[in-house]
């Protein structure tokens, strides 16, 4: 871009360049912030005053001059500066990368998967079994029996590698269900035909995917004290059962219930799974050498997130590597690929909407219906009020705006697609983060259902996040 600033203009940066370098410079004789323009002048000469002036017009400048010029820069701008004198305007020249624009390969007629959303009574039963395992009590087992599969046990443990001890070798009072591989399958199946009371020593191979690979695949020593043995007991699927989740007036009526949540989670998936396919279909086709600026933000990113969770957590990145088992030089080029990956979706989605423009803008009935469902979920009356404060203002609008258009888009690609019927059930990729421990379901709660519980919590991976629609943004706004 050819440039110029108008004299006036330079003439106020000017000032305010006297200002700073009078307030930073140290000259005998003179007190800072108190010196005389012409001393500055000839100790610090009048081209590099001139120079800092031009450095400070053009920076208070450059954003007005990109939003103006509608470019989207991916990198830091060069400045050249052809002229510059106090009595004429500033003549400079900036070059900045911005994003390409992408040829898009065709979008419409693309084949893709339409999973089943039928829901069938052997999913609704599946799930009410999840519900009543969640609220299943534990009682002793009095008869004289091993403990077998399904059962759980309290158990004393100490294991060893030539005498030595290892982390995690040794537990107290520990409760276990046994199949349940919450530790490793070996050790669980050595606890089946124990009895209460009884002492074990066995050696144990330990699993080669143990998170610690000095001692995976060693053999321990082990030695179990069986303490207790109980048994699971589920409550019956009657009227007191289901009070638990709120005022249903039968069984049957709950069933119902769960078969709506089942099919609206199907259809989710459903969709999920057609506009993975089309963005697949895409990032596939699309001719694209991703610039390597966009390519190294990104990245920055993704460390500047990890490093994050890492403390957040208080898991060392080492410890972090170890439990994938993975080197530094193979994470790196995990995020690497994830970026180029994740940085041609955003650049086919971007020329989509551009090329679509005039079929996705949203109509003002879509700003207000969506304006309304999202008031409609704050409960309390002042989040309300903020969430309609911000919808009101240019920004709010414009997020908001957003979303929808990014929703219209993606109806549009699927309206397009050549859908082929399946009925075997698709499961989406969950997106991956810091593993946590899990939380067990409360009383009082609202039941998740089989095909949307809640997805296991990993270690974060740098992997591209699955495709979704814009309207995330509507759910921060929710919290």
């Amino acid at each position: 871009m050819d440039l110029e600033i108008t004299n006036n203009y330079l003439r106020k940066s000017l000032n305010t360049a006297y200002k700073n370098i009078a307030g930073k410079a140290n000259i005998p004789g003179f007190r800072k912030g108190k010196i005389p323009y012409n001393i500055i002048d000839v100790n610090f000469g009048k081209d590099y005053v001139l120079n800092e002036a031009a450095t400070i017009a053009i920076s208070d400048l450059y954003p007005q001059i990109i939003e103006e010029s509608r470019i989207k820069p991916i990198d830091y701008p060069k400045i050249k500066i052809n002229s510059i004198s106090e009595d004429s305007p500033l003549n400079f020249e900036v070059t900045v990368e911005v994003e390409p624009e992408i040829e898009l390969p065709k979008y419409k007629g693309l084949e893709v998967t339409g999973i089943s959303q039928e829901v069938t009574d052997e999913e609704i039963e599946k799930q009410l079994d999840i519900l009543r395992n969640n609220y299943a009590t534990l009682e002793p087992v009095e008869e004289d029996r091993a403990a077998m599969a399904g059962d759980f046990v309290i158990i004393d443990f100490e294991g060893k590698i030539d005498g030595n001890s290892f982390e995690g070798n040794s537990a107290q009072d520990y409760s276990l269900e046994i199949g349940s591989k919450t530790l490793f399958e070996e050790f669980e199946d050595t606890l089946a035909g124990m009895k209460k009371g009884e002492h074990k020593d066995t050696p144990l191979t330990l699993p080669e995917n143990i998170a610690n690979p000095e001692i995976s695949g060693k053999q321990a020593d082990f030695s179990i004290d069986l303490k207790e043995i109980k048994r699971k007991v589920l409550p019956e699927l009657d009227q007191p059962f289901i009070s638990n989740f709120g005022e249903y007036g039968s069984v049957e009526e709950f069933r119902g219930f769960i078969a709506g949540r089942i099919a609206e989670q199907k259809k989710r998936n459903r969709r999920d799974r057609i506009i993975s396919d089309i963005i697949n279909k895409l990032v596939e086709a699309v001719r694209l050498d991703v610039p390597p600026p966009m390519i190294e933000n990104r990245i920055k990113q993704y460390s500047e997130d990890l490093k994050k969770e890492l403390e957040e957590h208080r898991i060392s990145r080492q410890d972090y590597l170890n439990s994938y088992r993975i080197t530094e030089e193979q994470f790196a080029e995990s995020m690497r690929n994830s970026a180029i990956r994740e940085i041609k979706e955003y650049l086919i989605l971007t020329a989509l909407e551009k090329t679509e423009s005039a079929n996705i803008e949203p109509s003002e009935s879509q700003v207000l219906e969506e304006t309304e469902k999202v008031l409609a979920v704050s409960k309390k009356e002042e989040e309300r009020a903020k969430l309609k404060e911000y919808f009101e203002s240019e920004n709010g609008r414009r997020d908001l705006k957003n979303s929808i258009r990014r929703r219209n888009l993606f109806d549009l690609l699927i309206k397009n697609a050549k859908i082929i019927e399946e009925k075997k059930p698709w499961v989406p990729e969950s997106q991956s983060r810091l593993w946590t421990p899990q939380k067990g379901a409360g009383k009082n709660q609202e039941p998740e259902t089989a095909a949307g519980s809640e997805p296991e919590k990993k270690l974060w991976l740098p992997q591209s996040n699955p495709i979704k629609e814009s309207d995330d943004k509507n759910d921060e706004n929710k919290e």
